[in-house]
């Protein structure tokens, strides 16, 4: 008379287990739950530059890169010539004893 009733109530203490499971694992992939809203607002800037900064950084920006494209102009020409009193390799000839390809 005991097995009945321990079986009937065996299988609802485990449907009520595995839903308790369930709504742990759904409630911990629900959006929001932990996770802060960060990109909800940007943070407050706390100065901006002036239109007279901005035009002395861009300035200064457009001096840095011409700076560096005379630099590299110039060394792109030094390697162009070789080095300082050096000679360029001779031309190969052909000689007697190599056959001419057909």
């Amino acid at each position: 008379m005991y097995g009945a009733g321990l079986g009937w109530m065996l299988t609802r203490l485990v449907a009520a287990a595995l839903g308790a499971a369930a709504v742990v694992l759904l409630a911990a992939c629900s959006p929001g739950a932990d996770y802060p809203t960060v990109l909800d607002r940007p943070v407050p800037r706390g100065e901006t530059l002036t239109p007279q900064q901005v035009k002395q950084a861009t300035d200064a920006l457009i001096a840095d890169r011409d700076h560096l494209n005379a630099e590299a102009a110039a060394q792109a020409g030094a390697t162009a010539n070789g080095p300082a009193g050096a000679t360029a390799p001779p031309a190969a000839t052909k000689t007697a004893s190599t056959p001419a390809k057909p």
